[in-house]
């Protein structure tokens, strides 16, 4: 979809203060070198227990919004993503966002997403103020938090290191530094399974003890006799997916790869980023934000808000850079967006 008339005007991202590296989870025994020189990470940033996700989230909400220059009654919508816990059961964690960020009486809703929440929640803020004439600008934030008993941050997928942070972002019909061109969004929910596994069917969570095993989900799967050829099948499927979304952003945005100056990803271990991402993109790892990236872990739904925050602050972007940002998540969804910086660039959104 190309969109008209759409802008960034702030961005926030919060991260804890604790830090945890490969190292100290390796000699404490929840991680391995051999992992960690296979997938990259080196640290992650770990919340207290009054940090779960939606704070997280609501502070860095607050920045963006400072940020942008609007007002919170301007905000005519709130979407909040994550993937982990939000430290309550059965409760709405995006009207907690809304309360502490705007209390102006927003509407406010979650986006479970995965890996790909923040990026969904774009493509669908996109539609809602080009929809209605009146609206002026909507909230996006991402919140997440990985404990135990829950989820092991260091095991609970292959190569996967999970951290902790928040990350927002404010999307405006008022002209500001980073104009949004276009985004599209492909689907194949034939490899939902990959997530959900082959196992029975729980009534609640964590209802065995242990904590969420995705990596063990997906080995149940493929050791199943009748999935004998499903791996090869598997990532041709991903390549397809991959490759639609970003094929149909790029001609909705009415460019081309090559005059994409950034790429700014989903969080991947080592291998994968570079043999499914950025390498068949063409983009060279220092065209990424993946280096630091590795500083700070997967962060649920805030890859792309959080490295799009970090670019802007790093790396002196000029009018007229683009950037491509790159999700998917379980389902799986591929998201991805085009935008480029203008004039107003100069001063960090």
């Amino acid at each position: 979809m190309r969109w008209q008339d759409l802008y960034i005007a702030g961005l926030g991202t919060r991260f804890p203060d604790r830090v945890e590296t490969a190292e100290e989870a390796i000699a404490a025994g929840r991680y391995t070198a051999r992992d960690r020189d296979t997938s990259g990470f080196r640290a992650v940033r770990v919340a207290d227990d009054g940090e779960p996700g939606p704070v997280l989230a609501a502070r860095a909400g607050r920045l963006a919004l400072e940020r942008s220059g609007l007002r919170g009654e301007e905000i005519s919508l709130v979407l909040h993503a994550y993937a982990a816990h939000q430290g309550r059961d059965i409760w709405s964690p995006a009207s907690y966002v809304e309360m502490a960020v705007l209390s102006s009486g927003a509407p406010a809703y979650e986006i479970r997403q995965g890996c790909n929440g923040g990026l969904s929640a774009l493509e669908l803020a996109a539609s809602h103020l080009t929809a209605r004439p009146d609206a002026r600008a909507a909230l996006i934030t991402t919140g997440d938090a990985f404990h135990l008993p829950y989820l092991d941050r260091w095991n609970t997928d292959d190569q996967m290191v999970y951290g902790d942070a928040g990350a927002a972002l404010v999307l405006s019909t008022r002209p500001g530094p980073l104009r949004l061109l276009a985004t599209a969004s492909v689907g194949d929910s034939s490899l939902e399974i990959l997530d959900r596994g082959p196992g029975p069917w729980t009534r609640a969570p964590l209802e065995g003890g242990a904590p969420v095993d995705l990596a063990a989900r997906k080995r149940d799967y493929f050791d199943a006799e009748e999935n004998e050829f499903a791996f090869e099948e598997v990532l041709a499927r991903l390549r397809k997916g991959s490759e639609q979304a970003v094929g149909r952003a790029l001609a909705d945005a009415g460019t081309e790869l090559s005059a994409i100056r950034w790429c700014v990803h989903t969080t991947f271990p080592g291998p994968v980023a570079q043999s499914a991402v950025y390498g068949p993109l063409g983009f060279s790892r220092e065209a990424t934000t993946y280096d630091w990236a590795l500083e700070h872990g997967q962060l649920g739904a805030g890859d792309q808000i959080a490295g799009l925050d970090h670019l802007v602050r790093s790396e002196s972007p000029r009018p007229g850079d683009r950037v491509l940002l790159y999700g998917v998540g379980a389902g799986h969804v591929w998201t991805v967006a085009v935008l480029e910086f203008t004039a107003e660039g100069q001063t960090q959104p």
